[in-house]
């Protein structure tokens, strides 16, 4: 695509998001911003965080959306969340989190999105609507249903990375200093997670998972070191 269609195709992109704005949240417009609610920053730090920050968007706070949504993990790079019909029983409350974003970066933080998630409406547990990355139902045909994860891809880390390190500690070779190293990382882990210290737990998990020297894909995704705030 050369510059003038890349150019046509922003503009188009950025006067689409203005008339759902100006149509459906008509104060966003006053204030030049507008709340996103998405499931794929539960760490604040990964994937697309730096889309958000760079976009000058704020932190507002943590939420979850009415049972009505369905969650995935696409090929345990990021997720991804899918509206159930209106009369399906299967529905989960999905956690969240909602970032302030100035009006004129949504259309930037869209093109920037991976393929397959787009702008839509999210209704929260309060009844409150806010925008919501959601996906396409596509997109998740054969990925991976997390839902029963307490509908939170936080959660589904911090189960797996606790799996990896029991699997792996069972025919690894390691020295005792190592093992005991691990496995009290991995008791940490375990006992943050039980008390719903969600980004501690991953924090301990991720530094285990590391020593381990695994190739989990989803741990891949977590620096070394990385400290979720």
């Amino acid at each position: 695509m050369n510059s003038i269609s890349k150019l046509k195709l922003s503009i188009g992109i950025t006067v689409l998001i203005g008339a759902l704005f100006s149509q459906t949240f008509p104060s966003a417009v006053a204030q030049e911003s507008v709340l996103i609610a998405v499931n794929g920053t539960l760490m604040r730090g990964l994937e697309l965080e730096p889309n958000l920050v760079n976009l000058g968007a704020t932190f507002v706070r943590e939420d979850r959306t009415e049972p009505a949504y369905r969650l995935y993990s696409v090929n345990d790079v990021h997720p991804a969340m899918v509206r159930v019909p209106e009369n399906a029983t299967n529905g989960v409350s999905v956690a969240v989190e909602i970032w302030n974003v100035p009006a004129d970066g949504v259309a930037t933080l869209l093109q920037k999105e991976p393929p397959g998630l787009s702008i839509g409406k999210a209704k929260m547990q309060n009844g409150t609507t806010v925008l919501g990355v959601i996906a396409e139902p596509a997109l998740v045909v054969g990925m991976k249903d997390i839902s029963g994860y307490n509908g939170s891809f936080r959660d589904y880390i911090a189960q797996t990375g606790m799996e990896l390190i029991d699997n792996a500690t069972q025919s690894a070779n390691l020295t005792s200093q190592q093992m005991n190293a691990i496995n009290q990382l991995r008791t940490e882990g375990e006992l943050l997670y039980n008390n719903g210290q969600l980004r501690g737990a991953i924090d301990s998990l991720n530094t285990a998972v590391k020593m381990l020297g695994l190739k989990d894909r989803l741990y891949l995704n977590i620096p070394l070191g990385y400290t979720a705030p």
